[in-house]
């Protein structure tokens, strides 16, 4: 028995059940939005990261290969952002009436505007992924001069909307931290979720296969060690800011992440990247497939948690991990898997 279906069902039934819990009256939009943002992350990461390959010279390796296969995400969380946008007056304290920091804010975050910005973003990652889905091109052919001009123009875009989609869809919903950096933060947390999903995968395709699997591992090992310097960096620096600057509105919102998940949040980030320069920066350690999996599949996980706790402490006051948490990732994780086959099958047919 196929186990889309399985998946689709037991994704299905998890979002009923934390539906109910709405119905309730426990708040679970919050937690629907953080699991969104993990499953859009998987698709919008991987496109900077093609585009990059593709500039470097590199798009026709194991890396880009596996990039390719997070693309056909992109529809499935376009689709499942509807509930986001049906819900903006649970989610977005500009939507209930809170007051905003300036006119242009007030112009900005007004419902259609949001509605018609979040369908632009998407619509331009998905021209992006349309491109980037298809194979390399012969070097030096025109086809290949026309994706090298569009990896250039690509990346500028994803520049642009990244930023301003983690204005609108993270940021908005607890305004406290005015960072100009914070949109750097998510394309980061991004681009790490996705290198790490395709560093998995790889691992997967390359099992068995006597040199490969090394070649394989090695070729993953300095990016990801690049985005999480470049992740803890924007980090480290942000926080930084805030606490020299000494502003009532961003340390509540800090406050509001502390706590013992918090703090253990922190020091398990710090692990995970002293253990990921530990394991993979030696050469006898990394071009081996078991231990960059575990690596990945760990920033997978701190990544994911991390997008919660930017997300969920705003409307809880603090930073926790709840049941209607669990529901919402294993549902929207398990739809998306139940319509991944179908949806990437048909895209793969038209970009061939």
């Amino acid at each position: 028995m196929s186990r889309r279906p399985i998946s689709l069902a037991l994704g299905a039934a998890a979002l009923a059940a934390c539906a109910l819990a709405g119905a309730s009256g426990s708040p679970v939009m919050p937690s629907y939005l953080a699991a969104w943002l993990v499953l859009v992350a998987l698709p919008a990461g991987a496109l900077p990261l093609l585009m990059g390959l593709e500039l470097a010279g590199f798009s026709a390796g194991p890396m880009a290969a596996s990039l390719r296969r997070l693309l056909g995400l992109l529809p499935i969380a376009g689709l499942l952002l509807l509930p986001v946008l049906l819900s903006l007056g649970g989610l977005y304290p500009w939507d209930r009436g809170a007051p905003l920091r300036t006119a242009l804010a007030a112009l900005w975050f007004t419902p259609v505007f949001f509605i018609l910005r979040s369908l632009a973003y998407l619509a331009i990652w998905l021209w992006l992924a349309d491109t980037f889905r298809r194979p390399a091109a012969e070097p030096g052919s025109p086809a290949a001069a026309r994706r090298r001009a569009r990896a250039v123009l690509g990346l500028g875009l994803y520049a642009v909307t990244g930023t301003l989609a983690a204005e609108d869809w993270v940021q908005s919903a607890d305004p406290g931290l005015a960072s100009t950096a914070f949109g750097l933060l998510m394309m980061t947390i991004q681009t790490g979720l996705a290198l790490s999903a395709a560093a998995l995968i790889a691992a997967r395709d390359s099992s068995g296969r006597p040199g490969r699997d090394q070649r394989t591992a090695a070729a993953f090992a300095d990016p990801i060690l690049v985005l999480l310097a470049i992740w803890g960096f924007v980090h480290a620096t942000q926080y930084l800011t805030v606490w020299s600057a000494n502003l009532p509105e961003e340390a509540r919102w800090y406050l509001a992440r502390d706590g013992a998940l918090g703090r253990l949040g922190i020091w398990i980030g710090v692990g995970v990247m002293v253990l990921a320069a530990l394991v993979l920066v030696p050469q006898r350690h990394a071009g081996r497939p078991a231990l960059l999996a575990g690596i990945a599949l760990l920033i997978l996980l701190l990544h994911g948690a991390e997008i919660f706790w930017l997300v969920t402490p705003g409307f809880r006051g603090a930073f926790r991990f709840t049941w209607a948490d669990a529901l919402a990732l294993i549902g929207v994780v398990g739809v998306a898997g139940g319509l991944y086959g179908p949806v990437d099958r048909r895209l793969r047919g038209r970009a061939s």
